[in-house]
């Protein structure tokens, strides 16, 4: 049967069609498995085979539930207890998400605070991190909805590190890699960064394919930073479909806890656009719930700088499936036409051309490979006119500080002004109004225009800025 689940004329042409340089895919089926690399890892044309490491992103978040699960399994932790009775330091915007949120509250996105992911990357420790919250506003009142947030995933790691007396690198080895033997893996961007046989990231910029930097995701590790291949996906993705039980016989995690770790918890809608054929439903414990042709699927994507990710399995069939890509954007039709032609096919379904149902009817243009650029400014002041001279900008320039996010510096730059912010560089643009344009600003897998705002007090004097680094809540303050 192995021979005929991947059709790799359709994956090699989708390869080409969407400018994909490399891929690998994993299949656990029915006691066996199925890894193997497409096209190449890096500019000098190295082929990706099936141990060939990529950062999988937030398909991680699944890794982490896992990993609580165990230690629910173990307990060490409970899904349903505060988890200030675990961390007595454990602090929130909101009091009563403060006082009661659990870790499957965390795990399904329900504690009604914001994405902030303006806050990461950050060089502060995991305990420095966590101490932020405090300050972070909600977006929802608590529990009432599901908002995905990379932050709370951190937090959940936290709390994990708390209980365990470990890292979160020494946790992940110790109760996942280690167990399923999973030796390629890791969970630290050193790591990758020091692998030999990685896929390195590209994203197409200006119509042509461009190597990026690996972005060092480890402040929020619990959601993002697993770093592995097909090989060592197989025997994640088997251990799925074993519903919580190794290769060598050990129940890691009960056959309960399994079960609540991928029950719908919460409704949430599809966050995937362009991903309507079968939209999915709910959010578990790390996966995103629905059906496929009527039948249970547990999914979920993961994509950061130059990475793309899709991992599913349908528990009831004991299916799993696992596409990694060293491609940023567009990856969603490339990697559910693979993913829906490897189901028909292991499901004895009649296949569909799935790719005709993603193709646009026009040539891509530079528009479709840069999906992840988000123009805030232009959407909120569509009629704004830039200055033909540039403002004294003495009395802007400084540092600025809010207690949730890292500071902001603006200087001048030979002839721009520039806000640094995590280390990056960006320039700003001064508009009538006293308006200024932060151009190329990243957030996770987006890149923002945003427009900024100078307050002033009673004498007239610059005190702080005010920034939409969360677009779900009013203008994030910083104080000079």
């Amino acid at each position: 049967m192995k021979d005929n689940i991947l059709n790799e004329d359709l994956i090699r042409s989708e390869m080409t069609y969407w400018n994909v340089p490399g891929l690998s895919v994993s299949c656990a089926f029915g006691g066996k498995t199925l890894s193997k690399g497409f096209g190449v890892r890096d500019k000098s044309g190295m082929p990706v085979d099936k141990d060939t490491v990529f950062c999988i992103a937030s398909c991680s978040k699944a890794m982490t539930s896992a990993v609580a699960a165990m230690l629910v399994t173990e307990g060490i932790l409970d899904y349903d207890r505060p988890v200030k009775e675990y961390v007595p330091d454990f602090r929130m915007f909101d009091k009563v998400a403060e006082r009661e949120t659990t870790l499957r509250d965390m795990l399904c996105h329900r504690t009604g605070l914001a994405p902030h992911d303006g806050a990461w990357p950050s060089p502060v420790s995991s305990i420095e991190f966590s101490n932020r919250f405090s300050y972070l506003r909600p977006s929802a009142p608590f529990r009432s909805k599901a908002q995905y947030s990379n932050i709370v995933y951190a937090l959940a790691g936290h709390i994990m590190e708390t209980v365990t007396k470990c890292s979160w690198p020494e946790i992940m080895e110790k109760y996942l890699f280690k167990p399923l033997e999973m030796n390629s893996t890791s969970c630290q961007a050193d790591a990758l960064v020091h692998e030999e046989n990685k896929a390195q990231p590209f994203q197409v910029t200006g119509g042509r394919l461009t190597q990026l930097k690996i972005w060092n995701v480890d402040t929020v590790a619990p959601a993002a930073s697993v770093n592995t291949n097909a090989e060592d996906m197989c025997k994640w993705l088997d251990f799925l479909i074993s519903k919580g039980r190794s290769r060598r016989g050990e129940q890691l995690i009960s056959s309960d806890v399994f079960e609540e770790m991928i029950k719908k918890q919460i409704d949430f809608t599809d966050f995937i656009e362009g991903e309507s054929l079968f939209p999915l439903d709910g959010y578990a414990l790390g996966w995103q719930t629905g059906l496929y042709r009527g039948r249970k699927i547990l999914r979920h994507t993961g994509k950061i700088e130059g990475y793309s990710s899709l991992q599913a399995f349908l528990p009831d069939e004991g299916i799993g499936v696992c596409i990694l890509l060293n491609f940023h954007s567009p990856t969603v039709s490339i990697m559910f036409t693979i993913l829906y032609d490897i189901l028909d096919r292991l499901l004895g379904l009649k296949g569909e051309e799935w790719n005709m149902k993603f193709h646009t009817k026009e040539p891509l243009t530079d528009s479709d490979f840069n999906d992840s650029y988000v123009n805030l400014f232009s959407d909120r002041y569509p009629q704004a006119i830039p200055l033909k001279e540039d403002p004294d900008c003495a009395e802007i320039q400084g540092v600025y500080k809010n207690p949730g996010y890292d500071p902001i510096e603006i200087f001048s730059e030979g002839k721009d002004m520039i806000l640094k912010h995590r280390g990056i560089k960006n320039i700003l643009t001064p508009y009538y109004g006293g308006l200024y344009k932060v151009t190329g600003f990243k957030e996770d897998t987006l890149t923002y225009d945003l427009p900024l705002t100078f307050l002033k007090n009673v004498h007239g004097d610059v005190y702080a800025l005010g920034l939409p680094l969360e677009p779900l809540i009013s203008d994030i303050i910083f104080i000079k």
